[in-house]
C-alpha cells in the first residue's frame, strides 16, 4: 500500500511540474510577443536598428583594420593607425606615397 501511495504522489508531482512548465511556456510566449511588438513599433524599433548598425559597423571597421597584416596606414594620425591594437604595423611614409604617385603619372604619359 505504501508503494502505491508513493507512486500516486510521484504522478501528482509530475502533473504539477508539467502544468508549471506549460504556464511558464505560455508566459514566455506572451512576453516575447509583447517585446516583438514594442521593437516593431515607432522609434524604439528604429533606434534599436540604428544602434545595432552603428555597433556592427564600428566592429567591422576595427577588425578589418587589425586582422589583415597587409593593410598599411598612410600616417600615424589616421584612424587606421589609431584603431590598431598593434602599433608596430607598417605605416607608409608620406614621401613614398608622393614618389609612387609621381611614378604613376610618369608611366601614364
Amino acid at each position: 500500500m505504501n508503494k502505491l501511495n508513493e507512486s500516486q504522489q510521484w504522478i501528482e508531482a509530475q502533473q504539477k511540474q508539467a502544468k508549471l512548465r506549460s504556464q511558464r511556456s505560455q508566459q514566455f510566449k506572451v512576453n516575447l510577443i509583447y517585446f516583438a511588438r514594442w521593437i516593431g513599433s515607432g522609434w524604439s524599433g528604429w533606434s534599436l536598428y540604428l544602434i545595432t548598425l552603428g555597433i556592427f559597423t564600428s566592429l567591422a571597421f576595427t577588425f578589418g583594420v587589425n586582422f589583415p597584416a597587409f593593410v598599411a596606414c598612410p600616417n600615424t594620425k589616421s584612424y587606421c593607425y589609431l584603431l590598431r591594437w598593434d602599433k608596430s604595423k607598417i605605416v607608409i611614409p608620406s614621401d613614398y606615397i608622393k614618389q609612387s604617385s609621381q611614378n604613376d603619372s610618369k608611366r601614364k604619359r
